[in-house]
Formats: C-alpha cells, sequence, structure tokens
C-alpha cells in the first residue's frame, strides 16, 4: 500500500511594512538599488490606479510586490470591501487585483449558472463572500465562490470559478483556506503558441496559462466554452480539449449524430441512461474523438471513448502525451508521482468533480491519480483483469460461493489502505465486493 505523504506547496515568508517601504524577502530579495523600500514605479502604479486607498500593508511574493488594502473608503453593511493587487518589482506593471463582493452583487450569468448547478442545491451553502480577480491583458475576469456541505459528519468545500458569461471553468476541493491566488497571474503565450492560438481562435480569452517542464497548457474561452491547449516542449501543438456543460446531451448541438447515435448503442449508455460529463479531443496524432463520462450500476465512473464517424473505441486513443514527456503538473505533485510510481509516465492532467485528476502510464497500466486543491494525494485506481488477483482474494471469493460477473477488476489505493472492487455473482443476484489483498472482504454491495 503507498504510504501518504504530506504535500505542502512552497511557502515565502513575506515581510509586511508601511506604506512606503518592504522589508526584503530573504528568499525573493528586492530589486537592487531599492535600498529594501518598495520600488518608486509601483508606488506611482498603484497610486494611479487606486488613489485614496487605505491600510495599506505590502509584501513580496516572488517577483511581485503585493499591496493589500481597502479602496473607495466605503463600507457597505459594516463588511470591509479588502483589495489586493500584484505590481511586477521589474517594471512596477499591474499584475492582477483580487477584491472581495457579496454574492448578490455577482453577473446575473453567474447567479443563474450556480442556481442551475447541482452547488445551487441542497445541501450545499455558498458563502457571502466572492472573490473576483480582474487580470491584466486579455486574461479573463473570474469570480470564486466558496460552497461548502456537511454530508455523515464530513464537510466538503468546493472553491467555483466562472466567467462573467456563467461559464464554470473550475471546481477546486479543499483548496487553501487562505488563497493568494499567485498561481492565476496572467501570463502571455509566446512564440508558436500565441499564433497559433491568434489563428485558431481569434478571440479566445485567456484563463491560465502554464509552462511546464513537460511543455505548454493554455487554457480559455471561445464561443462561450471552456477549451485546454496544450503543446510539447519544442510548442508544438499536441492537442485541444473542450469541455461541454449540459443538462441533457441531446441539448448539445455540436457533437455529430453518429457520434451520439453510437453512444446510445453502448451497453454503457443503456445502463446509465445520462452522461455526467463530455469531453472533445481533437490531436494531431489521433485525430479527434470524444470522451463520455458515465455510471455504471455501482455508481462508478466509466468512460467511453468514440471517433468523430461514430466508432467506438476501445479505450482513450494515444495521441501523443507520452512521446513529448506528458502533462505539466505542480511540482509536489510530480515529485509524488516519481517517489510512489517510479518510471511512470504523466499522459493528462484536468479535473474531475473538483479534484485534480492525473493519468500516468505505470507498469503497463494507465493509472489515475486524484489530489485535492493543497496538492495532496487522495486516491490511485485502475483496471486488471480479473486472473490478476492475488489467489487469497479469489480463494475468498469462491469460499463465499461468488463467481466472476466482469473480468475487469479495480484496484484502489488511499493514504488509509488499499483493496480490489470485484463484480460477482452470486445466486442470480449481481453484487460489488471490496476485498484487500489477504483475502479480508471489507464491503459487499448488492445491484439493487
Amino acid at each position: 500500500m503507498i504510504k501518504p505523504r504530506l504535500l505542502f506547496g512552497v511557502c515565502m515568508v513575506a515581510g509586511t511594512l508601511l506604506f512606503a517601504s518592504c522589508s526584503n524577502d530573504e528568499n525573493n530579495p528586492l530589486p537592487d538599488g531599492t535600498s529594501g523600500e518598495v520600488p518608486a514605479l509601483v508606488l506611482d502604479e498603484f497610486n494611479s490606479l487606486f488613489p485614496g486607498a487605505t491600510n495599506v500593508v505590502w509584501s513580496t511574493k516572488g517577483e511581485y510586490a503585493v499591496a493589500s488594502f481597502y479602496w473607495d473608503g466605503s463600507r457597505a453593511d459594516n463588511v470591509v470591501r479588502n483589495h489586493t493587487a500584484w505590481f511586477a518589482l521589474a517594471n512596477g506593471v499591474w499584475g492582477m487585483t483580487e477584491k472581495e463582493i457579496r454574492f448578490a452583487d455577482l453577473p446575473e450569468a453567474v447567479k443563474n449558472a450556480f442556481g442551475a448547478s447541482e452547488y445551487g442545491q441542497a445541501p450545499w451553502r455558498a458563502d457571502d463572500e466572492v472573490d473576483v480577480l480582474k487580470r491584466n491583458g486579455d486574461s479573463e475576469i473570474l469570480y470564486v465562490i466558496d460552497v461548502e456541505k456537511n454530508e455523515g459528519g464530513k464537510e466538503t468545500d468546493v472553491d467555483l470559478y466562472y466567467t462573467a458569461e456563467g461559464v464554470l471553468v473550475k471546481e477546486v476541493i479543499d483548496a487553501e483556506d487562505e488563497k493568494d491566488y499567485q498561481d492565476y497571474l496572467p501570463q502571455t503565450p509566446s512564440g508558436t503558441v500565441e499564433s497559433w492560438l491568434k489563428e485558431k481562435y481569434p478571440d479566445a480569452r485567456i484563463i491560465d496559462v502554464d509552462n511546464e517542464d513537460g511543455g505548454t497548457e493554455v487554457e480559455f474561452i471561445s464561443g462561450n466554452m471552456k477549451h485546454e491547449a496544450f503543446f510539447d516542449r519544442s510548442q508544438n501543438w499536441m492537442y485541444t480539449k473542450t469541455e461541454y456543460r449540459f443538462r441533457n446531451i441531446d441539448e448539445v448541438t455540436d457533437i455529430p449524430s453518429q457520434v451520439l447515435a453510437a453512444l446510445k448503442a453502448t451497453p454503457e449508455y443503456l445502463e446509465a441512461g445520462w452522461v455526467e460529463d463530455a469531453e472533445k479531443y481533437e490531436t494531431e496524432k489521433a485525430g479527434t474523438f470524444y470522451c463520455f463520462e458515465l455510471e455504471n450500476r455501482f455508481d462508478d465512473d466509466v468512460k467511453v471513448y468514440i471517433g468523430s464517424d461514430g466508432t467506438v473505441l476501445q479505450g482513450r486513443p494515444d495521441f501523443g502525451g507520452e512521446s513529448s514527456g506528458g502533462a505539466g503538473v505542480a511540482t509536489d505533485i510530480e515529485k509524488f508521482i516519481q517517489e510512489n510510481y517510479p518510471g511512470a509516465v504523466i499522459i493528462e492532467r484536468g479535473y474531475d468533480d473538483g479534484y485534480i485528476e492525473v493519468d500516468i502510464r505505470h507498469d503497463g497500466k494507465e493509472k489515475e491519480l486524484l489530489f485535492n486543491g493543497k496538492n495532496e494525494w487522495i486516491r490511485t485506481s485502475w483496471e486488471i483483469r480479473y486472473n490478476e488477483l492475488p489467489s487469497a482474494v479469489t480463494s475468498a471469493l469462491e469460499a463465499e460461493g461468488y463467481q466472476r460477473d466482469d473480468d475487469e477488476v479495480e484496484v484502489v489505493q488511499t493514504p488509509d489502505a488499499s483493496w480490489y472492487e470485484v463484480e460477482v455473482r452470486r445466486q442470480g443476484k449481481e453484487y460489488k465486493v471490496f476485498i484487500d489483498e489477504s483475502g479480508k472482504i471489507i464491503k459487499v454491495v448488492e445491484d439493487w
């Protein structure tokens, strides 16, 4: 069993100061010639953008001077409207402002989209304070709604990132309580990436740009839909992923009819009757295909892949991630993977119900890892054949009178335990048995 590790991001300790000066950060000292003070270029830009700001406190984070302050001198309903603004130390250029607004002051499109989502219903509760990220350049304004629920004594907290048009672009479970949003400082795609984006999506509004060792990932809005484009280390385009959000799959108008017809004829769809999520992949190596996520009779997520011509595919096509070095992930996640799955290749990174999902290829198997918003490992799962089960497991199942029902078995690892999920039959009924490697049965779920 894989043992849990505490995963912490790098925390930069910055000094605080009065409005006119700033203490040096020993890890990220201020530029030469500043004598420990906020550069004049930064102060000039700050005063120009936020005249009359009060209670200003400065700190440094990386290559930025960061001002926390109140602005406009107004307190609506005794709630202070806090602001945080980021300025480049090198040239004073403003990068981003985070401010707080009331939920009631959100754009109507955001409130409507939120209200129509699962998060707008009980048992979810939304915080009355919403963070707004306004960023320099062509970067999209983001509204961050914090929701939480308590079910079975377990608290779950999710940050929802919306555009002004109400497009939900990201869900993050259990993020840091004190978020500084440094990862959302605007970046401009460069070189081939920039020219590709302007040619293919001239109306693109950038959400985020990640430059990792494995390549570049650009998240953007175009046509009121979220897209993610991936490029290798040499800035060669690898693939573009487009997310669909819908209540009914028949509402989606730009998925070819032959693809939908093929989906509805699959056993997975006939069993589930509905689709949770759908994505379109346009790739250089494997052409265009679609991924549909459904639930099986045991409420497990099942993915169905269908080519643009309506051909049902046997698993996800190889679209070049491995040959290009994989998709980039946070450094601490990458370190965790290297330590616990030596030799693994990162195939793809994405989000699944608020968790960071990282797909890897390890020991000849495709495995799915989930991390929360703090980059802490939650679970790993992958499929094996029934005949790959340990003899202790198959012997225990046979001793209880269970017979194989499905040849595919899911292996699950978490920080606390690991087990197998085996679909079986007994006396004409179907079950899923959760059993550990020693043959101890943990739980049995009957298919009603």
